[in-house]
């Protein structure tokens, strides 16, 4: 791993995060992946206060499929549960299999469950960090509600070199990561699924440097 490979990593990690200051919030949403280190996150920030209500969203995606027996929404909630969540406190959505459908099934659980959708002015959105610009420009697109609603997305706080580790896949795995999120953002807004987000000319180099040099968005 040259300085050349670390550098270019970084311009991807620093661009995908928006390392948005905290607000509180009238829901905690945890969005599915195979990293429970998200599920971590989300339940602290409950316990510490951000939010009254915490919501988990997914299925099985691609990295869990075949991989965990029960939705992913499940699996963070035993997460949560082990914290001191409170079970009460803890709402679920189990058939997501995408990000856009996080969003929009999210939706539907809080109307019934008689949280009024249409009324939540603020939302915690908590999701791995390279996915944290993809989950803000879902969010604007897709959220069925409230348009005016305040979103702030978070996710664990790791540095680059500490993301990778046996459970989510090696150094490799999270650079295929970072060039799926890139190639979705730049795509997606034409497809509907997300709001147009600036990608910088420098995250656009590191993404072509890293194609060039052999790697395979994911």
């Amino acid at each position: 791993m040259d300085d050349v490979y670390q550098k270019w990593a970084r311009v991807l990690w620093n661009y995908l995060q928006l390392r948005q200051p905290l607000v509180k919030s009238d829901v905690i949403i945890g969005l599915g992946c195979h990293d429970l280190r998200v599920a971590e996150r989300s339940a602290s920030l409950f316990l510490d206060g951000w939010a009254p209500w915490l919501l988990f969203t997914g299925y099985l995606g691609k990295q869990t499929a075949g991989v965990w027996q029960r939705p992913e929404a499940e699996i963070f909630m035993d997460v949560a549960l082990k914290m001191g969540v409170p079970r009460e406190r803890i709402l679920l959505e189990t058939k997501a299999t995408n990000t856009g459908e996080n969003i929009r099934f999210s939706f539907q659980v809080l109307l019934e469950h008689n949280i009024p959708g249409v009324l939540v002015d603020r939302v915690i959105l908590v999701q791995q960090p390279f996915m944290e610009r993809r989950v803000l420009a879902t969010f604007l697109r897709q959220w069925p509600g409230n348009q005016h609603v305040h979103a702030t997305v978070t996710s664990p706080d790791l540095d680059l070199w500490d993301y990778p580790d046996p459970t989510v896949g090696s150094a490799s795995s999270l650079i295929g990561y970072m060039l799926g999120a890139v190639e979705r953002i730049r795509d997606y807004p034409q497809k509907g699924f997300q709001a147009e987000q600036e990608i910088s000319p420098e995250a656009l180099y590191a993404y072509q440097w890293f194609l060039q040099a052999g790697y395979t968005p994911e």
